[in-house]
């Protein structure tokens, strides 16, 4: 398993790529084999002429970090380009690198250029890499006993298997643990990153722009130009996530395991009556220390929905992956109006199948810097109301209706308790966003 990357080009990569120049055996389906012997400073002032021409855009293609080919878009004019590949390293050929580095030059060609077609020349001979074309939907155009072109509509490129979804608001300080443990992942798959970044007040955006150009095949930004609060971005985003399946990482968060996805991905491969999945984390606390979760104790039939319904979360955010069957439930008013997005979201997916655990910590969970960390007594058990309320709503199994119905009878229990809350419970029900609470809370009564 390896991490794949691609990063734009630099003159430095002269000092490895001249040497691939003169190896034979490398240009020997390419029909381009140097005529002289290449030296560093004759690959250098190639590389140097290349990267000024504003009609093409050339990358190197990384390997757990290691410079191994080039990929690159010549041609670039009137929506098209032409591709170009080869791994210089043949210690990396024959391992499926040159399929995913090439998913992710396309990624970019679609995502960020904007073009509508990406076309290619290859020798009939060079089996390998036109199966590795077929695989990312290129098709035969022409053919000949010399040569095979071959284009692809962008449109008809395939989604990944996973989209990572990531909510950034002002999480400049942490962003980079953030997005480094999304980028070392190891897989055998597809993978990007959908981030909505709502209008931060901070250096979020640029920390995110800066990303997207170091390695430009994996990110789709949702940059608002306004903020629209996490209800709309939250929305967005999952909109945006179009892989077989969907993990998730806040930007305050981050990954530790480089195969935490592929383990997941495995998991629910192999259990097809799971929806779910779920892991063990870590917890950052406020004083910088890292330790065990103190937070959330998972429970006996943890993979059952009943069981989520009856205890307090014990899903941690960063520890999730789920099947991308979220589309026709994004739109359900009660999900939209709950303060607490990831609790209904998982309430709503395992509608449709179990959840699973893996007994691994793959993740650190930020503790105490969070909008929730932040709200006192009173907020907590009003956010908590607002939240029963409507997925006692949303629900239509009677038996998990029944649970909400408790949980919300002993919030309400709790608010009568607590003589602060008393005071400002008239200003509570007399707010607009709060007429469904006091309507519900006077059916119950009945």
């Amino acid at each position: 398993m390896y991490n794949i990357l691609i990063r734009p080009l630099i003159i430095e990569d002269a000092l490895t790529s001249y040497q691939w120049r003169n190896d034979p055996e490398v240009w020997k389906y390419t029909g381009s084999k140097p005529n002289v012997k290449i030296t560093k400073e004759i690959e250098s002032e190639w590389i140097e002429k290349a990267l000024k021409d504003e009609t093409s855009k050339r990358f190197a293609i990384l390997c757990d970090e290691e410079y191994i080919g080039n990929v690159q878009l010549t041609n670039i004019a009137d929506d098209m380009a032409e591709f170009h590949i080869f791994i210089g390293n043949k210690a990396f050929w024959g391992k499926r690198i040159s399929q995913l580095a090439t998913y992710q030059i396309l990624y970019y060609a679609k995502e960020v250029l904007k073009l509508s077609e990406v076309y290619l020349s290859v020798k009939p001979e060079n089996i390998s890499a036109i199966k590795s074309y077929e695989n990312n939907n290129f098709k035969i155009i022409d053919e000949s006993q010399e040569n095979i072109k071959m284009s692809l509509k962008l449109s008809c490129l395939e989604n990944t298997t996973v989209s990572i979804f990531v909510m950034v608001y002002n999480h400049a300080p942490f962003l980079k643990e953030c997005i480094d443990g999304l980028l070392m992942q190891k897989a055998d798959f597809n993978y990007d990153i959908i981030i909505g970044e709502d209008c931060s007040t901070d250096d979020s955006r640029e920390i995110l722009l800066d990303y997207q150009k170091k390695f430009p095949g994996k990110f789709r930004l949702l940059l608002h130009e306004k903020n629209i609060g996490a209800a709309n971005n939250q929305k967005i985003t999952f909109e945006n996530c179009k892989g077989k399946y969907i993990a998730m990482c806040e930007g305050d968060d981050y990954w530790t395991d480089p195969l935490k996805l592929q383990k997941q991905v495995d998991f629910l491969e192999q259990n097809n009556d799971h929806v779910l999945c779920f892991h063990k984390v870590k917890i950052l606390k406020t004083d910088g220390e890292i330790v065990d979760d103190f937070i959330t104790k998972i429970p006996e039939n943890y993979q059952l929905r009943k069981t989520l319904a009856e205890n307090n979360n014990y899903i941690h955010t960063p520890s999730v992956l789920f099947r991308n069957i979220i589309k026709d439930e994004l739109n359900a008013t009660e999900f939209q109006k709950s303060p607490i997005g990831d609790y209904f979201l998982y309430l709503m997916i395992t509608k449709y199948g179990k959840i699973g655990y893996i007994n691994e910590e793959m993740a650190v969970y930020r503790y105490g810097v969070g909008v929730f960390s932040a709200l006192d007594h009173f907020q907590h058990l009003k956010t908590n109301l607002i939240l029963f309320t409507n997925l006692y709503s949303y629900e239509t199994e009677s038996e998990i209706k029944e649970i909400f119905y408790t949980r919300f009878l002993q919030l309400v229990a709790d608010i009568q308790k607590n003589q602060t809350l008393a005071q400002n419970k008239s200003n509570i029900l007399n707010t607009r966003r709060h007429i469904l609470i006091e309507k519900l809370y006077k059916l119950f009564k009945k």
